[in-house]
Protein backbone atom coordinates (compact mmCIF):
# COMPACT_ATOMS: atom_id res chain seq x y z
CA UNK A 1 0.00 0.00 0.00
CA UNK A 2 0.98 3.47 -0.78
CA UNK A 3 0.50 7.40 0.45
CA UNK A 4 0.34 10.21 -2.15
CA UNK A 5 2.19 13.25 -0.14
CA UNK A 6 1.29 16.96 -2.12
CA UNK A 7 3.97 19.89 -1.37
CA UNK A 8 2.28 23.13 -2.80
CA UNK A 9 4.73 26.39 -2.04
CA UNK A 10 5.32 29.93 -4.05
CA UNK A 11 6.61 29.14 -7.61
CA UNK A 12 5.88 24.93 -7.34
CA UNK A 13 3.52 21.98 -6.74
CA UNK A 14 5.24 18.42 -6.12
CA UNK A 15 3.80 15.17 -5.28
CA UNK A 16 5.11 11.76 -4.68
CA UNK A 17 3.97 8.42 -4.25
CA UNK A 18 5.58 6.55 -1.34
CA UNK A 19 5.84 2.84 -0.83
CA UNK A 20 7.82 1.13 2.15
CA UNK A 21 9.36 4.58 2.33
CA UNK A 22 10.52 5.13 -0.98
CA UNK A 23 9.46 7.17 -3.97
CA UNK A 24 7.69 5.34 -6.19
CA UNK A 25 6.20 7.98 -8.34
CA UNK A 26 7.07 11.42 -8.60
CA UNK A 27 5.41 14.26 -10.54
CA UNK A 28 6.19 18.28 -10.74
CA UNK A 29 5.69 21.60 -11.92
CA UNK A 30 6.81 25.20 -11.55
CA UNK A 31 4.02 26.60 -13.01
CA UNK A 32 1.39 26.05 -9.99
CA UNK A 33 -0.70 29.35 -10.38
CA UNK A 34 -4.53 28.71 -10.15
CA UNK A 35 -7.05 27.57 -7.57
CA UNK A 36 -5.36 26.02 -4.65
CA UNK A 37 -8.15 22.81 -5.00
CA UNK A 38 -7.57 22.68 -8.84
CA UNK A 39 -3.81 22.51 -8.34
CA UNK A 40 -3.94 19.97 -5.57
CA UNK A 41 -6.34 17.52 -7.12
CA UNK A 42 -4.19 17.37 -10.16
CA UNK A 43 -1.19 16.74 -8.36
CA UNK A 44 -2.90 14.23 -6.72
CA UNK A 45 -4.04 12.33 -9.86
CA UNK A 46 -0.60 12.42 -11.33
CA UNK A 47 0.82 10.49 -8.81
CA UNK A 48 -2.40 8.03 -8.34
CA UNK A 49 -2.62 4.14 -7.84
CA UNK A 50 -5.07 1.92 -6.57
CA UNK A 51 -2.79 1.23 -3.97
CA UNK A 52 -3.32 4.54 -2.26
CA UNK A 53 -4.09 4.46 1.39
CA UNK A 54 -3.91 8.57 2.15
CA UNK A 55 -3.36 11.75 0.78
CA UNK A 56 -0.99 14.16 2.87
CA UNK A 57 -0.86 18.00 2.02
CA UNK A 58 1.47 20.70 2.77
CA UNK A 59 1.06 24.27 2.30
CA UNK A 60 2.99 27.26 2.23
CA UNK A 61 1.11 29.83 4.19
CA UNK A 62 -1.53 29.71 7.27
CA UNK A 63 -3.26 26.50 7.07
CA UNK A 64 -5.84 25.52 10.11
CA UNK A 65 -5.19 22.66 12.18
CA UNK A 66 -6.39 19.77 12.47
CA UNK A 67 -9.23 21.21 9.99
CA UNK A 68 -7.25 21.52 6.75
CA UNK A 69 -8.36 25.04 5.84
CA UNK A 70 -6.12 27.66 4.17
CA UNK A 71 -6.42 30.22 5.49
CA UNK A 72 -4.12 32.74 3.50
CA UNK A 73 -0.98 33.25 2.02
CA UNK A 74 1.22 35.43 0.80
CA UNK A 75 2.31 33.03 -2.32
CA UNK A 76 -0.17 30.63 -2.65
CA UNK A 77 -4.13 31.64 -4.02
CA UNK A 78 -6.87 30.98 -2.13
CA UNK A 79 -8.55 32.14 0.75
CA UNK A 80 -10.59 30.25 3.46
CA UNK A 81 -9.97 27.16 0.96
CA UNK A 82 -11.68 24.10 3.09
CA UNK A 83 -9.02 21.75 0.34
CA UNK A 84 -8.88 18.71 3.38
CA UNK A 85 -13.02 18.09 2.62
CA UNK A 86 -12.72 19.29 -0.82
CA UNK A 87 -10.38 16.48 -1.39
CA UNK A 88 -11.89 14.17 0.62
CA UNK A 89 -15.00 14.85 -0.90
CA UNK A 90 -13.40 14.68 -4.72
CA UNK A 91 -10.97 10.92 -4.11
CA UNK A 92 -12.96 9.43 -1.23
CA UNK A 93 -9.78 8.78 0.93
CA UNK A 94 -8.38 10.29 3.84
CA UNK A 95 -7.09 13.42 3.69
CA UNK A 96 -4.44 15.60 6.31
CA UNK A 97 -3.61 19.27 5.17
CA UNK A 98 -1.13 20.71 7.31
CA UNK A 99 1.35 23.62 6.58
CA UNK A 100 4.05 22.59 4.06
CA UNK A 101 7.28 23.14 6.97
CA UNK A 102 5.10 21.14 9.15
CA UNK A 103 4.95 18.55 6.64
CA UNK A 104 8.88 18.77 6.09
CA UNK A 105 9.74 18.19 9.60
CA UNK A 106 7.24 15.30 10.36
CA UNK A 107 8.66 13.72 7.39
CA UNK A 108 12.45 14.67 8.58
CA UNK A 109 12.19 12.92 11.91
CA UNK A 110 10.55 10.23 10.70
CA UNK A 111 13.18 9.09 8.26
CA UNK A 112 15.40 12.37 7.47
CA UNK A 113 18.16 13.98 9.52
CA UNK A 114 16.51 15.10 12.16
CA UNK A 115 15.58 11.30 13.58
CA UNK A 116 16.50 10.79 16.72
CA UNK A 117 16.05 14.53 17.78
CA UNK A 118 12.80 15.61 19.85
CA UNK A 119 13.85 19.05 20.00
CA UNK A 120 14.41 20.60 16.32
CA UNK A 121 13.46 23.53 14.27
CA UNK A 122 12.89 23.19 10.57
CA UNK A 123 13.39 26.30 8.16
CA UNK A 124 11.81 26.58 4.66
CA UNK A 125 13.96 28.29 2.23
CA UNK A 126 12.48 29.09 -1.46
CA UNK A 127 9.94 32.26 -2.10
CA UNK A 128 9.79 32.74 1.30
CA UNK A 129 10.74 31.68 4.59
CA UNK A 130 8.49 29.48 6.51
CA UNK A 131 8.96 27.10 9.54
CA UNK A 132 8.05 24.16 12.03
CA UNK A 133 8.74 23.93 15.48
CA UNK A 134 9.21 20.17 17.14
CA UNK A 135 9.22 20.15 20.81
CA UNK A 136 9.33 17.24 22.54
CA UNK A 137 9.03 15.00 19.65
CA UNK A 138 5.61 16.68 18.57
CA UNK A 139 5.12 19.60 16.18
CA UNK A 140 4.13 22.78 18.33
CA UNK A 141 1.26 24.60 16.16
CA UNK A 142 0.24 27.17 18.68
CA UNK A 143 -3.51 28.27 17.97
CA UNK A 144 -2.35 26.44 14.19
CA UNK A 145 -0.06 29.22 12.94
CA UNK A 146 2.89 28.93 14.95
CA UNK A 147 6.51 28.96 12.96
CA UNK A 148 5.76 31.61 10.34
CA UNK A 149 9.46 33.39 11.55
CA UNK A 150 9.46 34.43 7.88
CA UNK A 151 7.36 37.58 8.66
CA UNK A 152 9.10 38.62 11.39
CA UNK A 153 9.84 42.20 11.05
CA UNK A 154 13.98 41.64 10.37
CA UNK A 155 14.65 45.36 9.31
CA UNK A 156 11.80 47.50 10.22
CA UNK A 157 10.84 50.22 6.80
CA UNK A 158 12.80 47.89 5.10
CA UNK A 159 11.28 46.42 1.67
CA UNK A 160 7.87 45.78 1.15
CA UNK A 161 6.94 42.04 1.48
CA UNK A 162 4.71 40.05 -0.20
CA UNK A 163 2.32 40.05 2.80
CA UNK A 164 1.91 43.63 3.06
CA UNK A 165 4.42 44.63 5.57
CA UNK A 166 7.87 46.13 5.20
CA UNK A 167 10.96 44.53 6.52
CA UNK A 168 9.92 40.62 6.58
CA UNK A 169 13.33 38.36 7.30
CA UNK A 170 12.13 36.70 3.95
CA UNK A 171 12.62 40.22 2.00
CA UNK A 172 16.13 39.98 2.48
CA UNK A 173 16.71 36.21 2.83
CA UNK A 174 15.24 34.17 0.27
CA UNK A 175 15.12 33.52 -3.04
CA UNK A 176 13.62 36.57 -4.72
CA UNK A 177 16.06 38.47 -2.50
CA UNK A 178 18.89 36.10 -4.47
CA UNK A 179 17.06 37.49 -7.90
CA UNK A 180 16.69 41.32 -6.84
CA UNK A 181 20.52 41.50 -5.76
CA UNK A 182 21.38 39.76 -9.29
CA UNK A 183 19.02 42.23 -11.09
CA UNK A 184 20.16 45.43 -9.78
CA UNK A 185 24.02 43.81 -10.25
CA UNK A 186 23.11 43.04 -14.22
CA UNK A 187 21.41 46.63 -14.43
CA UNK A 188 24.24 48.16 -12.70
CA UNK A 189 27.05 46.15 -14.77
CA UNK A 190 24.89 44.65 -18.03
CA UNK A 191 28.83 43.99 -19.47
CA UNK A 192 29.75 42.16 -16.34
CA UNK A 193 30.22 38.28 -15.45
CA UNK A 194 27.03 37.80 -14.16
CA UNK A 195 25.17 39.51 -16.86
CA UNK A 196 26.66 37.19 -19.51
CA UNK A 197 26.68 34.04 -17.07
CA UNK A 198 22.39 34.98 -16.57
CA UNK A 199 21.91 36.84 -19.78
CA UNK A 200 18.80 38.95 -19.97
CA UNK A 201 15.99 36.38 -19.33
CA UNK A 202 14.12 35.18 -16.20
CA UNK A 203 16.36 34.40 -13.09
CA UNK A 204 15.34 32.15 -10.15
CA UNK A 205 17.70 32.31 -6.86
CA UNK A 206 18.82 28.68 -7.84
CA UNK A 207 20.80 30.32 -10.96
CA UNK A 208 22.57 32.64 -8.82
CA UNK A 209 23.77 29.85 -6.45
CA UNK A 210 24.73 28.15 -9.27
CA UNK A 211 26.50 30.74 -10.76
CA UNK A 212 28.34 31.35 -7.22
CA UNK A 213 29.23 27.41 -6.84
CA UNK A 214 30.94 27.91 -10.36
CA UNK A 215 33.01 30.18 -9.28
CA UNK A 216 31.50 33.93 -10.21
CA UNK A 217 32.79 36.15 -7.55
CA UNK A 218 29.64 38.38 -8.04
CA UNK A 219 27.49 35.66 -7.42
CA UNK A 220 29.33 34.12 -4.43
CA UNK A 221 29.01 37.41 -2.66
CA UNK A 222 25.18 38.30 -3.45
CA UNK A 223 24.96 34.60 -1.64
CA UNK A 224 26.97 35.54 1.11
CA UNK A 225 25.33 38.65 1.94
CA UNK A 226 21.75 36.68 1.31
CA UNK A 227 23.18 33.77 3.47
CA UNK A 228 24.34 36.14 6.42
CA UNK A 229 20.97 38.06 6.58
CA UNK A 230 19.45 33.96 6.72
CA UNK A 231 21.80 33.43 9.78
CA UNK A 232 20.96 36.53 11.26
CA UNK A 233 17.41 35.03 11.52
CA UNK A 234 18.75 31.60 12.56
CA UNK A 235 20.28 33.16 15.14
CA UNK A 236 17.32 35.28 16.34
CA UNK A 237 15.39 31.53 16.41
CA UNK A 238 18.44 29.86 18.28
CA UNK A 239 18.01 32.22 21.42
CA UNK A 240 14.45 31.76 21.43
CA UNK A 241 13.82 27.75 21.37
CA UNK A 242 17.49 26.64 21.84
CA UNK A 243 16.92 23.54 19.45
CA UNK A 244 18.97 20.40 19.48
CA UNK A 245 19.07 21.09 16.03
CA UNK A 246 18.14 22.96 13.13
CA UNK A 247 16.78 21.50 9.39
CA UNK A 248 16.40 23.57 6.23
CA UNK A 249 14.21 22.58 3.56
CA UNK A 250 12.80 23.71 0.59
CA UNK A 251 13.82 24.42 -2.78
CA UNK A 252 16.30 26.78 -2.19
CA UNK A 253 17.59 25.36 1.07
CA UNK A 254 19.00 22.32 -0.90
CA UNK A 255 21.67 24.41 -2.84
CA UNK A 256 24.13 23.41 0.31
CA UNK A 257 27.37 24.97 1.32
CA UNK A 258 27.48 28.45 -1.05
CA UNK A 259 24.50 29.64 1.24
CA UNK A 260 24.47 27.73 4.26
CA UNK A 261 28.34 28.20 5.05
CA UNK A 262 27.54 32.06 5.41
CA UNK A 263 24.12 31.50 7.35
CA UNK A 264 26.61 29.32 9.79
CA UNK A 265 29.39 31.86 10.27
CA UNK A 266 26.99 34.66 10.92
CA UNK A 267 24.59 32.55 13.36
CA UNK A 268 28.29 31.29 15.06
CA UNK A 269 29.43 34.99 15.44
CA UNK A 270 25.40 36.13 17.01
CA UNK A 271 25.33 33.24 19.46
CA UNK A 272 24.39 34.68 22.68
CA UNK A 273 27.05 33.42 24.93
CA UNK A 274 29.04 31.89 22.22
CA UNK A 275 31.84 31.58 24.13
CA UNK A 276 29.98 28.90 26.58
CA UNK A 277 27.86 27.19 24.26
CA UNK A 278 27.81 25.33 20.73
CA UNK A 279 25.87 26.33 17.60
CA UNK A 280 23.57 23.69 17.27
CA UNK A 281 24.04 21.75 14.02
CA UNK A 282 22.23 23.16 10.77
CA UNK A 283 21.97 20.94 8.62
CA UNK A 284 19.82 20.21 5.12
CA UNK A 285 16.86 18.15 4.40
CA UNK A 286 17.53 14.64 4.10
CA UNK A 287 14.72 14.50 1.49
CA UNK A 288 16.31 18.16 0.04
CA UNK A 289 13.49 19.76 -2.24
CA UNK A 290 11.10 17.13 -1.50
CA UNK A 291 11.14 17.13 2.17
CA UNK A 292 7.65 18.68 2.72
CA UNK A 293 6.01 16.07 0.28
CA UNK A 294 7.57 13.48 1.33
CA UNK A 295 6.53 14.43 4.52
CA UNK A 296 2.76 14.65 3.83
CA UNK A 297 2.95 11.18 2.43
CA UNK A 298 4.62 10.12 6.48
CA UNK A 299 2.17 11.97 7.66
CA UNK A 300 -0.76 10.48 5.80
CA UNK A 301 0.72 7.14 6.66
CA UNK A 302 0.20 8.09 10.49
CA UNK A 303 -3.30 9.29 10.15
CA UNK A 304 -4.06 5.25 8.55
CA UNK A 305 -1.92 3.44 11.37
Amino acid sequence: MSTIGIDIGGSKALAVRLGDGAIVDEYYTNTRRGPLFDTTAAAVRSVWSEDVEAIGVGVAGLVRWPEGVFAWGPHVEGTNVHLKDLLEEEFDFPVVVDNDANTAAFGERAAGVARGFDQFLLITLGTGIGGAIVIDGSIYRGESFAGEWGHIRHDPGGLLCDCGKRGCWETVASGPALVRLAREVISLNPGGSLSTRLGSGPITGEDVTAAADAGDEVARGIVAEVGAEFGRGISNLIAIFDPELVVVGGGLGSVGESLLGPARRFAADALHGGNHRLLPPILVAGAGPRSGAVGAAYLAAAIRS
